[in-house]
C-alpha cells in the first residue's frame, strides 16, 4: 500500500487521500472485472470481503425509510453462522412524465456495507432512452459507479437529476436533451460524469439505495456477530475500505479481543498512514496492563512519525501501571523528542508518579532547556515533587 504524506491539515488531507487511495482500488478492480452468472442471469459481482461460502440464509423485515420501506433483507451466513454477504430483492419502478419502467434487481452487499454487486432475474435486463437496453460497457460502467461510494449523488436532488422539458438544440443548455430512462427529457450536463448515460435516473436510484438505509443496517447485523475469530476473518480483506471499518469498529476495545494483537501491531507498522492510525485508536490503556504488550508497543515506538508517536504516548497517560522498561525508555528518548512529545512524556511522568532518580535527573536537564516553555514544565514536574 503506497504510502499518504500528510502536511499541514492532516485529518483533511488523510480523508482526501482516502478517497482517492479507493478509487484507484475500485479502477483496478474493474479493469479485470466481468460478469459471472451461472444461470444465464445478468449478474456483475465484485471483490468479496470474506472468500468463504455461505451455506445458510437469515432474513429480516427491516423498514429501511424509503419509497421501498418494509422490505427483506437476507443475509447469507457461512456453515459458523457468520455473515458473508447480504441481498435485497428490490423491485420499484422508475416513473417519469406518466411514463414508468419496472425496475427488478437483486442488490448485493459485503458484511462491511460495502457493495458487492447486482444481479437482474432471468429475462430481465436495463433500459436507457426508448427502452434500449444496456450494452455491456454500460453495464460495466454502472458497476462501477455503484462500487464508487464518493460520487456526490447524495448532494443532488431528484430534480437536479431528471429536468422535465427538452431544450432549444441551439441553446446553452446546462442540459443533455437525450431521453433517460425512458421516460423524461433532459439530464444535468453536470451529473454525467456521474451517471450512465441515458439511465441517470436508474443510476441515481440504485446508488441511493446501496449507500442509503440499507448499508447502516447491514454495519450493525455484522457488529452483532464479532468474535475474534470473525474479526480477524474481516482484516484479512484484501479490500483497504474494509479493513478500514473494521478497525473503527474495534476503537478502544482491543482489551475485549486480544488475541487479535499480534495483527493490530502489524498494522501498526504499516506505510499506509489510515491503516496505521486506525490500528492504534484500536488500544485502549488497559492493553497496557500487560508488560508484553506494552513492550511491544514501545518497540514500535521509534518507526513512527510525529503523530503516531503522539497518539502511542497518549495512551500511557492512563495505563493501569508503566514497566520499568518503559519508564526506562521513556528516559532514554525524552531529550530527544519534539517539543509537543516531551510535553506529553512530562505529563506521564506527573499522572505515573514517575519520581525515580533517573527520571528526576531527566527532568532537571530539561528545567535547563533553552526552551523556555520546556523549561517551566520540567520546573513544574520538580515541584510538585516536592510537595
Amino acid at each position: 500500500m503506497g504510502q499518504l504524506f500528510l502536511q499541514q491539515n492532516p485529518k483533511k488531507l488523510m480523508n482526501k487521500a482516502i478517497k482517492e487511495y479507493l478509487r484507484l482500488i475500485i479502477v483496478a478492480i474493474f479493469i479485470s472485472m466481468v460478469p459471472v452468472s451461472n444461470t444465464g442471469t445478468i449478474q456483475y459481482i465484485n471483490d468479496k470481503t470474506l472468500a468463504i461460502e455461505a451455506v445458510t440464509i437469515k432474513k429480516k423485515v427491516i423498514d429501511f425509510e424509503e419509497e421501498i420501506s418494509l422490505d427483506t433483507l437476507y443475509g447469507h451466513l457461512s456453515a459458523k453462522g457468520d455473515p458473508v454477504f447480504f441481498s435485497r430483492n428490490v423491485v420499484t419502478s422508475v416513473c417519469f412524465d406518466d411514463k414508468c419502467r419496472l425496475l427488478d434487481v437483486i442488490l448485493y452487499w459485503n458484511p462491511t456495507g460495502r457493495y458487492l454487486g447486482f444481479e437482474l432475474p432471468e429475462k430481465e435486463y436495463l433500459s436507457k432512452h426508448d427502452h434500449e437496453p444496456f450494452t455491456e460497457e454500460e453495464y460495466l460502467r454502472l458497476n462501477a459507479l455503484l462500487a464508487d461510494p464518493f460520487l456526490p449523488l447524495d448532494s443532488y436532488s431528484y430534480n437536479e437529476i431528471v429536468m422535465e422539458g427538452s431544450k432549444d438544440e441551439n441553446s446553452e443548455s446546462q442540459y443533455n436533451d437525450k431521453e433517460i430512462d425512458g421516460v423524461s427529457s433532459a439530464t444535468s450536463k453536470f451529473i454525467l460524469d456521474y451517471v450512465v448515460e441515458g439511465a441517470a435516473y436508474t443510476t441515481y436510484k440504485l446508488w441511493h439505495l446501496i449507500y442509503g438505509p440499507t448499508s447502516g443496517v447491514i454495519k450493525e447485523w455484522t457488529i452483532g456477530y464479532f468474535d475474534s475469530d470473525y474479526i480477524g476473518l474481516l482484516l484479512e480483506s484484501e479490500n483497504l475500505s474494509d479493513v478500514l471499518w473494521t478497525l473503527e469498529q474495534l476503537a478502544g476495545k482491543l482489551d475485549q479481543y486480544p488475541t487479535l494483537s499480534p495483527l493490530i501491531f502489524e498494522f501498526i507498522k504499516s506505510s499506509e498512514f489510515s491503516l496505521s492510525e486506525k490500528a492504534i485508536q484500536t488500544i485502549s490503556p488497559q492493553n497496557l496492563s500487560s508488560e508484553v504488550f506494552q513492550s511491544n508497543l514501545i518497540d514500535l515506538f521509534p518507526q513512527m512519525d510525529i503523530g503516531r508517536k503522539k497518539w502511542i504516548l497518549d495512551l500511557f497517560k492512563k495505563a493501569p501501571i508503566v514497566y520499568p522498561e518503559t519508564a526506562a525508555f521513556f528516559n532514554d528518548v525524552i531529550l530527544d523528542q519534539e517539543v509537543p512529545l516531551v510535553v506529553i512524556l512530562l505529563e506521564i511522568y506527573q499522572m505515573q508518579e514517575m519520581y525515580d532518580g533517573s527520571s528526576l535527573e531527566k527532568v532537571r536537564l530539561l528545567s535547563n532547556s533553552d526552551n523556555h516553555y520546556l523549561a517551566q514544565k520540567a520546573k513544574q514536574f520538580l515541584e510538585s515533587n516536592t510537595r
